[in-house]
């Protein structure tokens, strides 16, 4: 064995000291390094995490602009701002992706909004889905339940600003007067195709409808004959040519396929109750071209195979267990890690239904592998419940 002599000790021992005083680099500038935004909807929480789940920030309902009920969070790649859906105080948070920072709120975006999502080839416009049901107010006009809002960004810098364009009103429209098809026309949530010109938006009792975003108006639906309830999973393939929708109930669990490359069209439907119910979050992993389907009341995922998912008997993996009641899911930039919000065991009421969870936080898991790695408790444990996440470097 060679025994360093004396002055390379000496040396090594300089340079470790020397190392240790200069500035170390931000974590977030090293290519490895992500973070995860966890929304804590009950008390109107954001927390930012580490991969390995430890808590290195949390943005309280002040910070997030007065934010009630905080639902989903939505970006979309080389775009600096996040968007938070507040239910209850029916407006929308502006967070820059970079820092976390409230850089504006929306206000009066409609009644109840449930998610505000940028489109990805025209992120300076996003769409709100109000998913509260429509009522006549005190002026005898209706109010704007049932309703997709449209915010315009302007400006750069300092000087962005956000405002109202539109409204659309989901039940004035022709397309979806047919009550026995449509029940009810309140948005749940929606996905858009290829090029930016349609938006596929879930309706609460079943069925789907396509808006025009140049005409602003419904050009094709289908009804709850072959749509089902509470549609809310939206995932585009990586080439953005299909997009998979998960819908269901607490019996009940659907996966859809639909064709965006053009006009949009309904390929596939897959009836998954025999091994999940209440299909909710979904993700496409980039690296094995394969979704992920979670199934909130059944606490387990479904693995699909993008190459054989229109086939209507095609092979697909079951993850039994991903955590209690299992909302939505990201994945980091390498693929390697999902992770799962989970709600609490006071639930938000949430629309449709609010899943009792156990353990409100998130769980890690091995994608490779199918393996649970961790759950990670965060806030209060009796009345913390977590539904929105977003990894900002994935996107």
């Amino acid at each position: 064995m060679n025994t360093p002599r004396p002055f390379s000790v000496v040396m090594a021992l300089l340079l470790l000291l020397v190392a240790c005083d200069a500035p170390q680099p931000d974590v977030a500038d090293t290519e490895a390094a992500y973070r995860v935004w966890a929304m804590d909807q009950n008390l109107d929480r954001l927390y930012v995490l580490e991969p390995g789940g430890e808590v290195i920030r949390t943005m309280d309902q002040t910070e997030l602009g007065g934010a009630q009920r905080p639902h989903m969070l939505w970006g979309v790649p080389g775009d600096p701002f996040v968007y938070s859906a507040n239910t209850v105080s029916s407006s929308v948070s502006v967070l820059h992706r970079d820092t976390g920072e409230l850089v504006d709120v929306v206000e009066d975006v409609g009644k109840a909004p449930h998610a505000a999502q940028p489109n990805p080839q025209a992120p300076d416009r996003i769409y709100i889905f109000n998913i509260g049901p429509q009522e006549v107010g005190e002026d005898g006009l209706p109010d704007r339940g049932e309703t997709l809002a449209e915010v315009v960004r302007t400006g750069a810098g300092g000087e962005t600003s956000w405002s109202l364009e539109r409204y659309l009103d989901l039940a004035g429209s022709p397309m979806l007067a047919d009550s026995e098809r449509f029940p009810s026309r309140r948005p749940v949530c929606g996905g858009f195709s290829r090029d930016g010109s349609r938006l596929l938006v879930t309706l609460f009792d079943g069925g789907l409808a396509v808006v025009d975003l140049e005409d602003w108006e419904v050009v094709q639906a289908w009804g709850n004959d072959e749509i089902a309830q509470h549609g809310c999973g939206f995932a585009p393939s990586p080439d953005g040519a299909e997009m998979y929708v998960t819908a269901g109930g607490m019996d009940a669990s659907y996966l859809y396929v639909f064709d965006v490359a053009g006009e949009p069209e309904l390929v596939a439907s897959h009836d998954l109750s025999q091994v999940g119910q209440d299909a909710h979050g979904v993700y496409v992993d980039p690296v094995r071209e394969e979704l992920w389907v979670l199934h909130r009341v059944s606490d387990n995922a479904t693995i699909h195979p993008l190459n054989a998912i229109r086939d209507p008997d095609h092979s697909y993996e079951v993850m039994d267990f991903v955590g209690r009641a299992p909302d939505l899911i990201a994945f980091s930039p390498d693929a390697s890690r999902a992770y799962v919000t989970l709600r609490g065991p006071n639930p938000a009421p949430t629309i449709p239904h609010a899943t009792v969870g156990e353990t409100p936080g998130v769980s890690i898991l091995d994608v490779a592998n199918r393996e649970l790695l961790e759950i990670v408790p965060l806030g209060d444990q009796v009345e913390a419940d977590f539904h929105g996440i977003f990894i900002p470097e994935a996107h």
